[in-house]
C-alpha cells in the first residue's frame, strides 16, 4: 500500500483546541505543498480520535496520519484492536515505533493492512538521549534492526529523524536497497534552515520525501506563508 507521493509538508496538528485545528487545516489544505496531516495524542485524547478525524475531514480531503506516540510498543495480539479502532476512526495511515519486538511489528503491520490502513514505521527519534550511547535506554542498533525487519515485510513508508541527518541518511540508504521507491517522513523541522538541510541531503537521491512540521507552522502568525517558505526548499 502506498499513500504519499512526491515531496511536501505534513502538518502535525499538535493542538488541543478544535477551533484552532479547524482554522489551521482550512487555511493550509489548499496548498499543493501540504501532503497530509498528522494527528497525535493531544487532539485525540482531548476530543477523541474519530471526532478529530471528522473535524479535519470537514475541511480537507488530504491524508490523515495517526501517531500514537509511540504505537507498536505493546503486545502483538493487541494489534488487531488497534487497527480496528483506527479504521473506525477514519485515518488513512498510522505511525508505529515497534520497540517491543519483531513479533509486535509483524502482527501490527498485518493488522493495519487487513483494515486498509497504511503502516508507517519509525525506529529512531529526533531528540538526544534516546539511544544508549546518548544516555537513553534503547540499544544503538535497535532502529537499524527495526527498519530492516520492516523492509522485509514490504513496508514502504518510514519515519526518519530529521534532526539527526547522518543517521537518517544511513537508514535511508539501507531501506532504499531493500524497497523500491520508499517514502520518507522526517520530523524535527524547526525552521527553514532545517528544511533546507534535509532537502540538500535527501532530494538528490530520493523521490518521495515529506517533512513533518508542527510548531514552526502552528506558532506562525501566517501558517500558510510559513508552510510555503518551508516547502520552497522541497521543490
Amino acid at each position: 500500500m502506498s499513500l504519499l507521493k512526491g515531496r511536501g509538508v505534513i502538518i502535525a496538528l499538535d493542538l488541543d483546541d478544535a477551533v484552532s485545528i479547524r482554522r489551521l487545516v482550512s487555511t493550509t489544505s489548499d496548498l499543493d505543498a501540504v501532503t497530509g496531516y498528522k494527528v497525535g495524542f493531544i487532539a485525540a485524547l482531548t476530543h477523541g480520535l474519530k471526532k478529530t478525524v471528522d473535524l479535519v475531514r470537514s475541511v480537507s480531503d488530504k491524508p490523515i496520519i495517526y501517531d500514537h506516540q509511540k504505537g507498536m510498543t505493546d503486545i502483538p495480539d493487541l494489534g488487531s484492536w488497534y487497527a480496528k479502532i483506527l479504521r473506525r476512526s477514519g485515518v488513512d495511515a498510522a505511525i508505529g515505533f515497534p520497540h517491543s519486538g519483531r513479533d509486535t511489528l509483524v502482527k501490527w503491520v498485518e493488522a493495519l493492512r487487513d483494515e486498509g490502513i497504511v503502516p508507517i514505521i519509525g525506529g529512531d527519534m529526533t531528540h538526544e538521549g534516546f539511544l544508549r550511547s546518548g544516555g537513553g535506554y534503547v540499544c544503538d542498533d535497535s532502529p537499524q534492526r527495526i527498519y530492516e525487519d520492516a523492509s522485509a515485510l514490504g513496508v514502504k513508508h518510514y519515519v526518519l529523524p530529521g534532526s539527526k541527518i547522518e543517521r537518517a541518511l544511513l537508514y535511508a540508504d539501507m531501506i532504499s536497497k531493500r524497497i523500491r521507491d520508499p517514502v520518507f517522513l522526517l520530523p524535527g523541522i524547526r525552521n527553514e534552515k532545517d528544511a533546507e538541510n534535509i532537502a540538500s541531503h535527501f532530494l538528490p537521491s530520493y523521490r518521495y520525501v515529506h517533512i513533518i512540521v508542527g510548531r514552526a507552522v502552528i506558532l506562525s502568525e501566517d501558517p500558510a506563508s510559513a508552510v510555503e517558505k518551508i516547502a520552497s526548499h522541497m521543490r
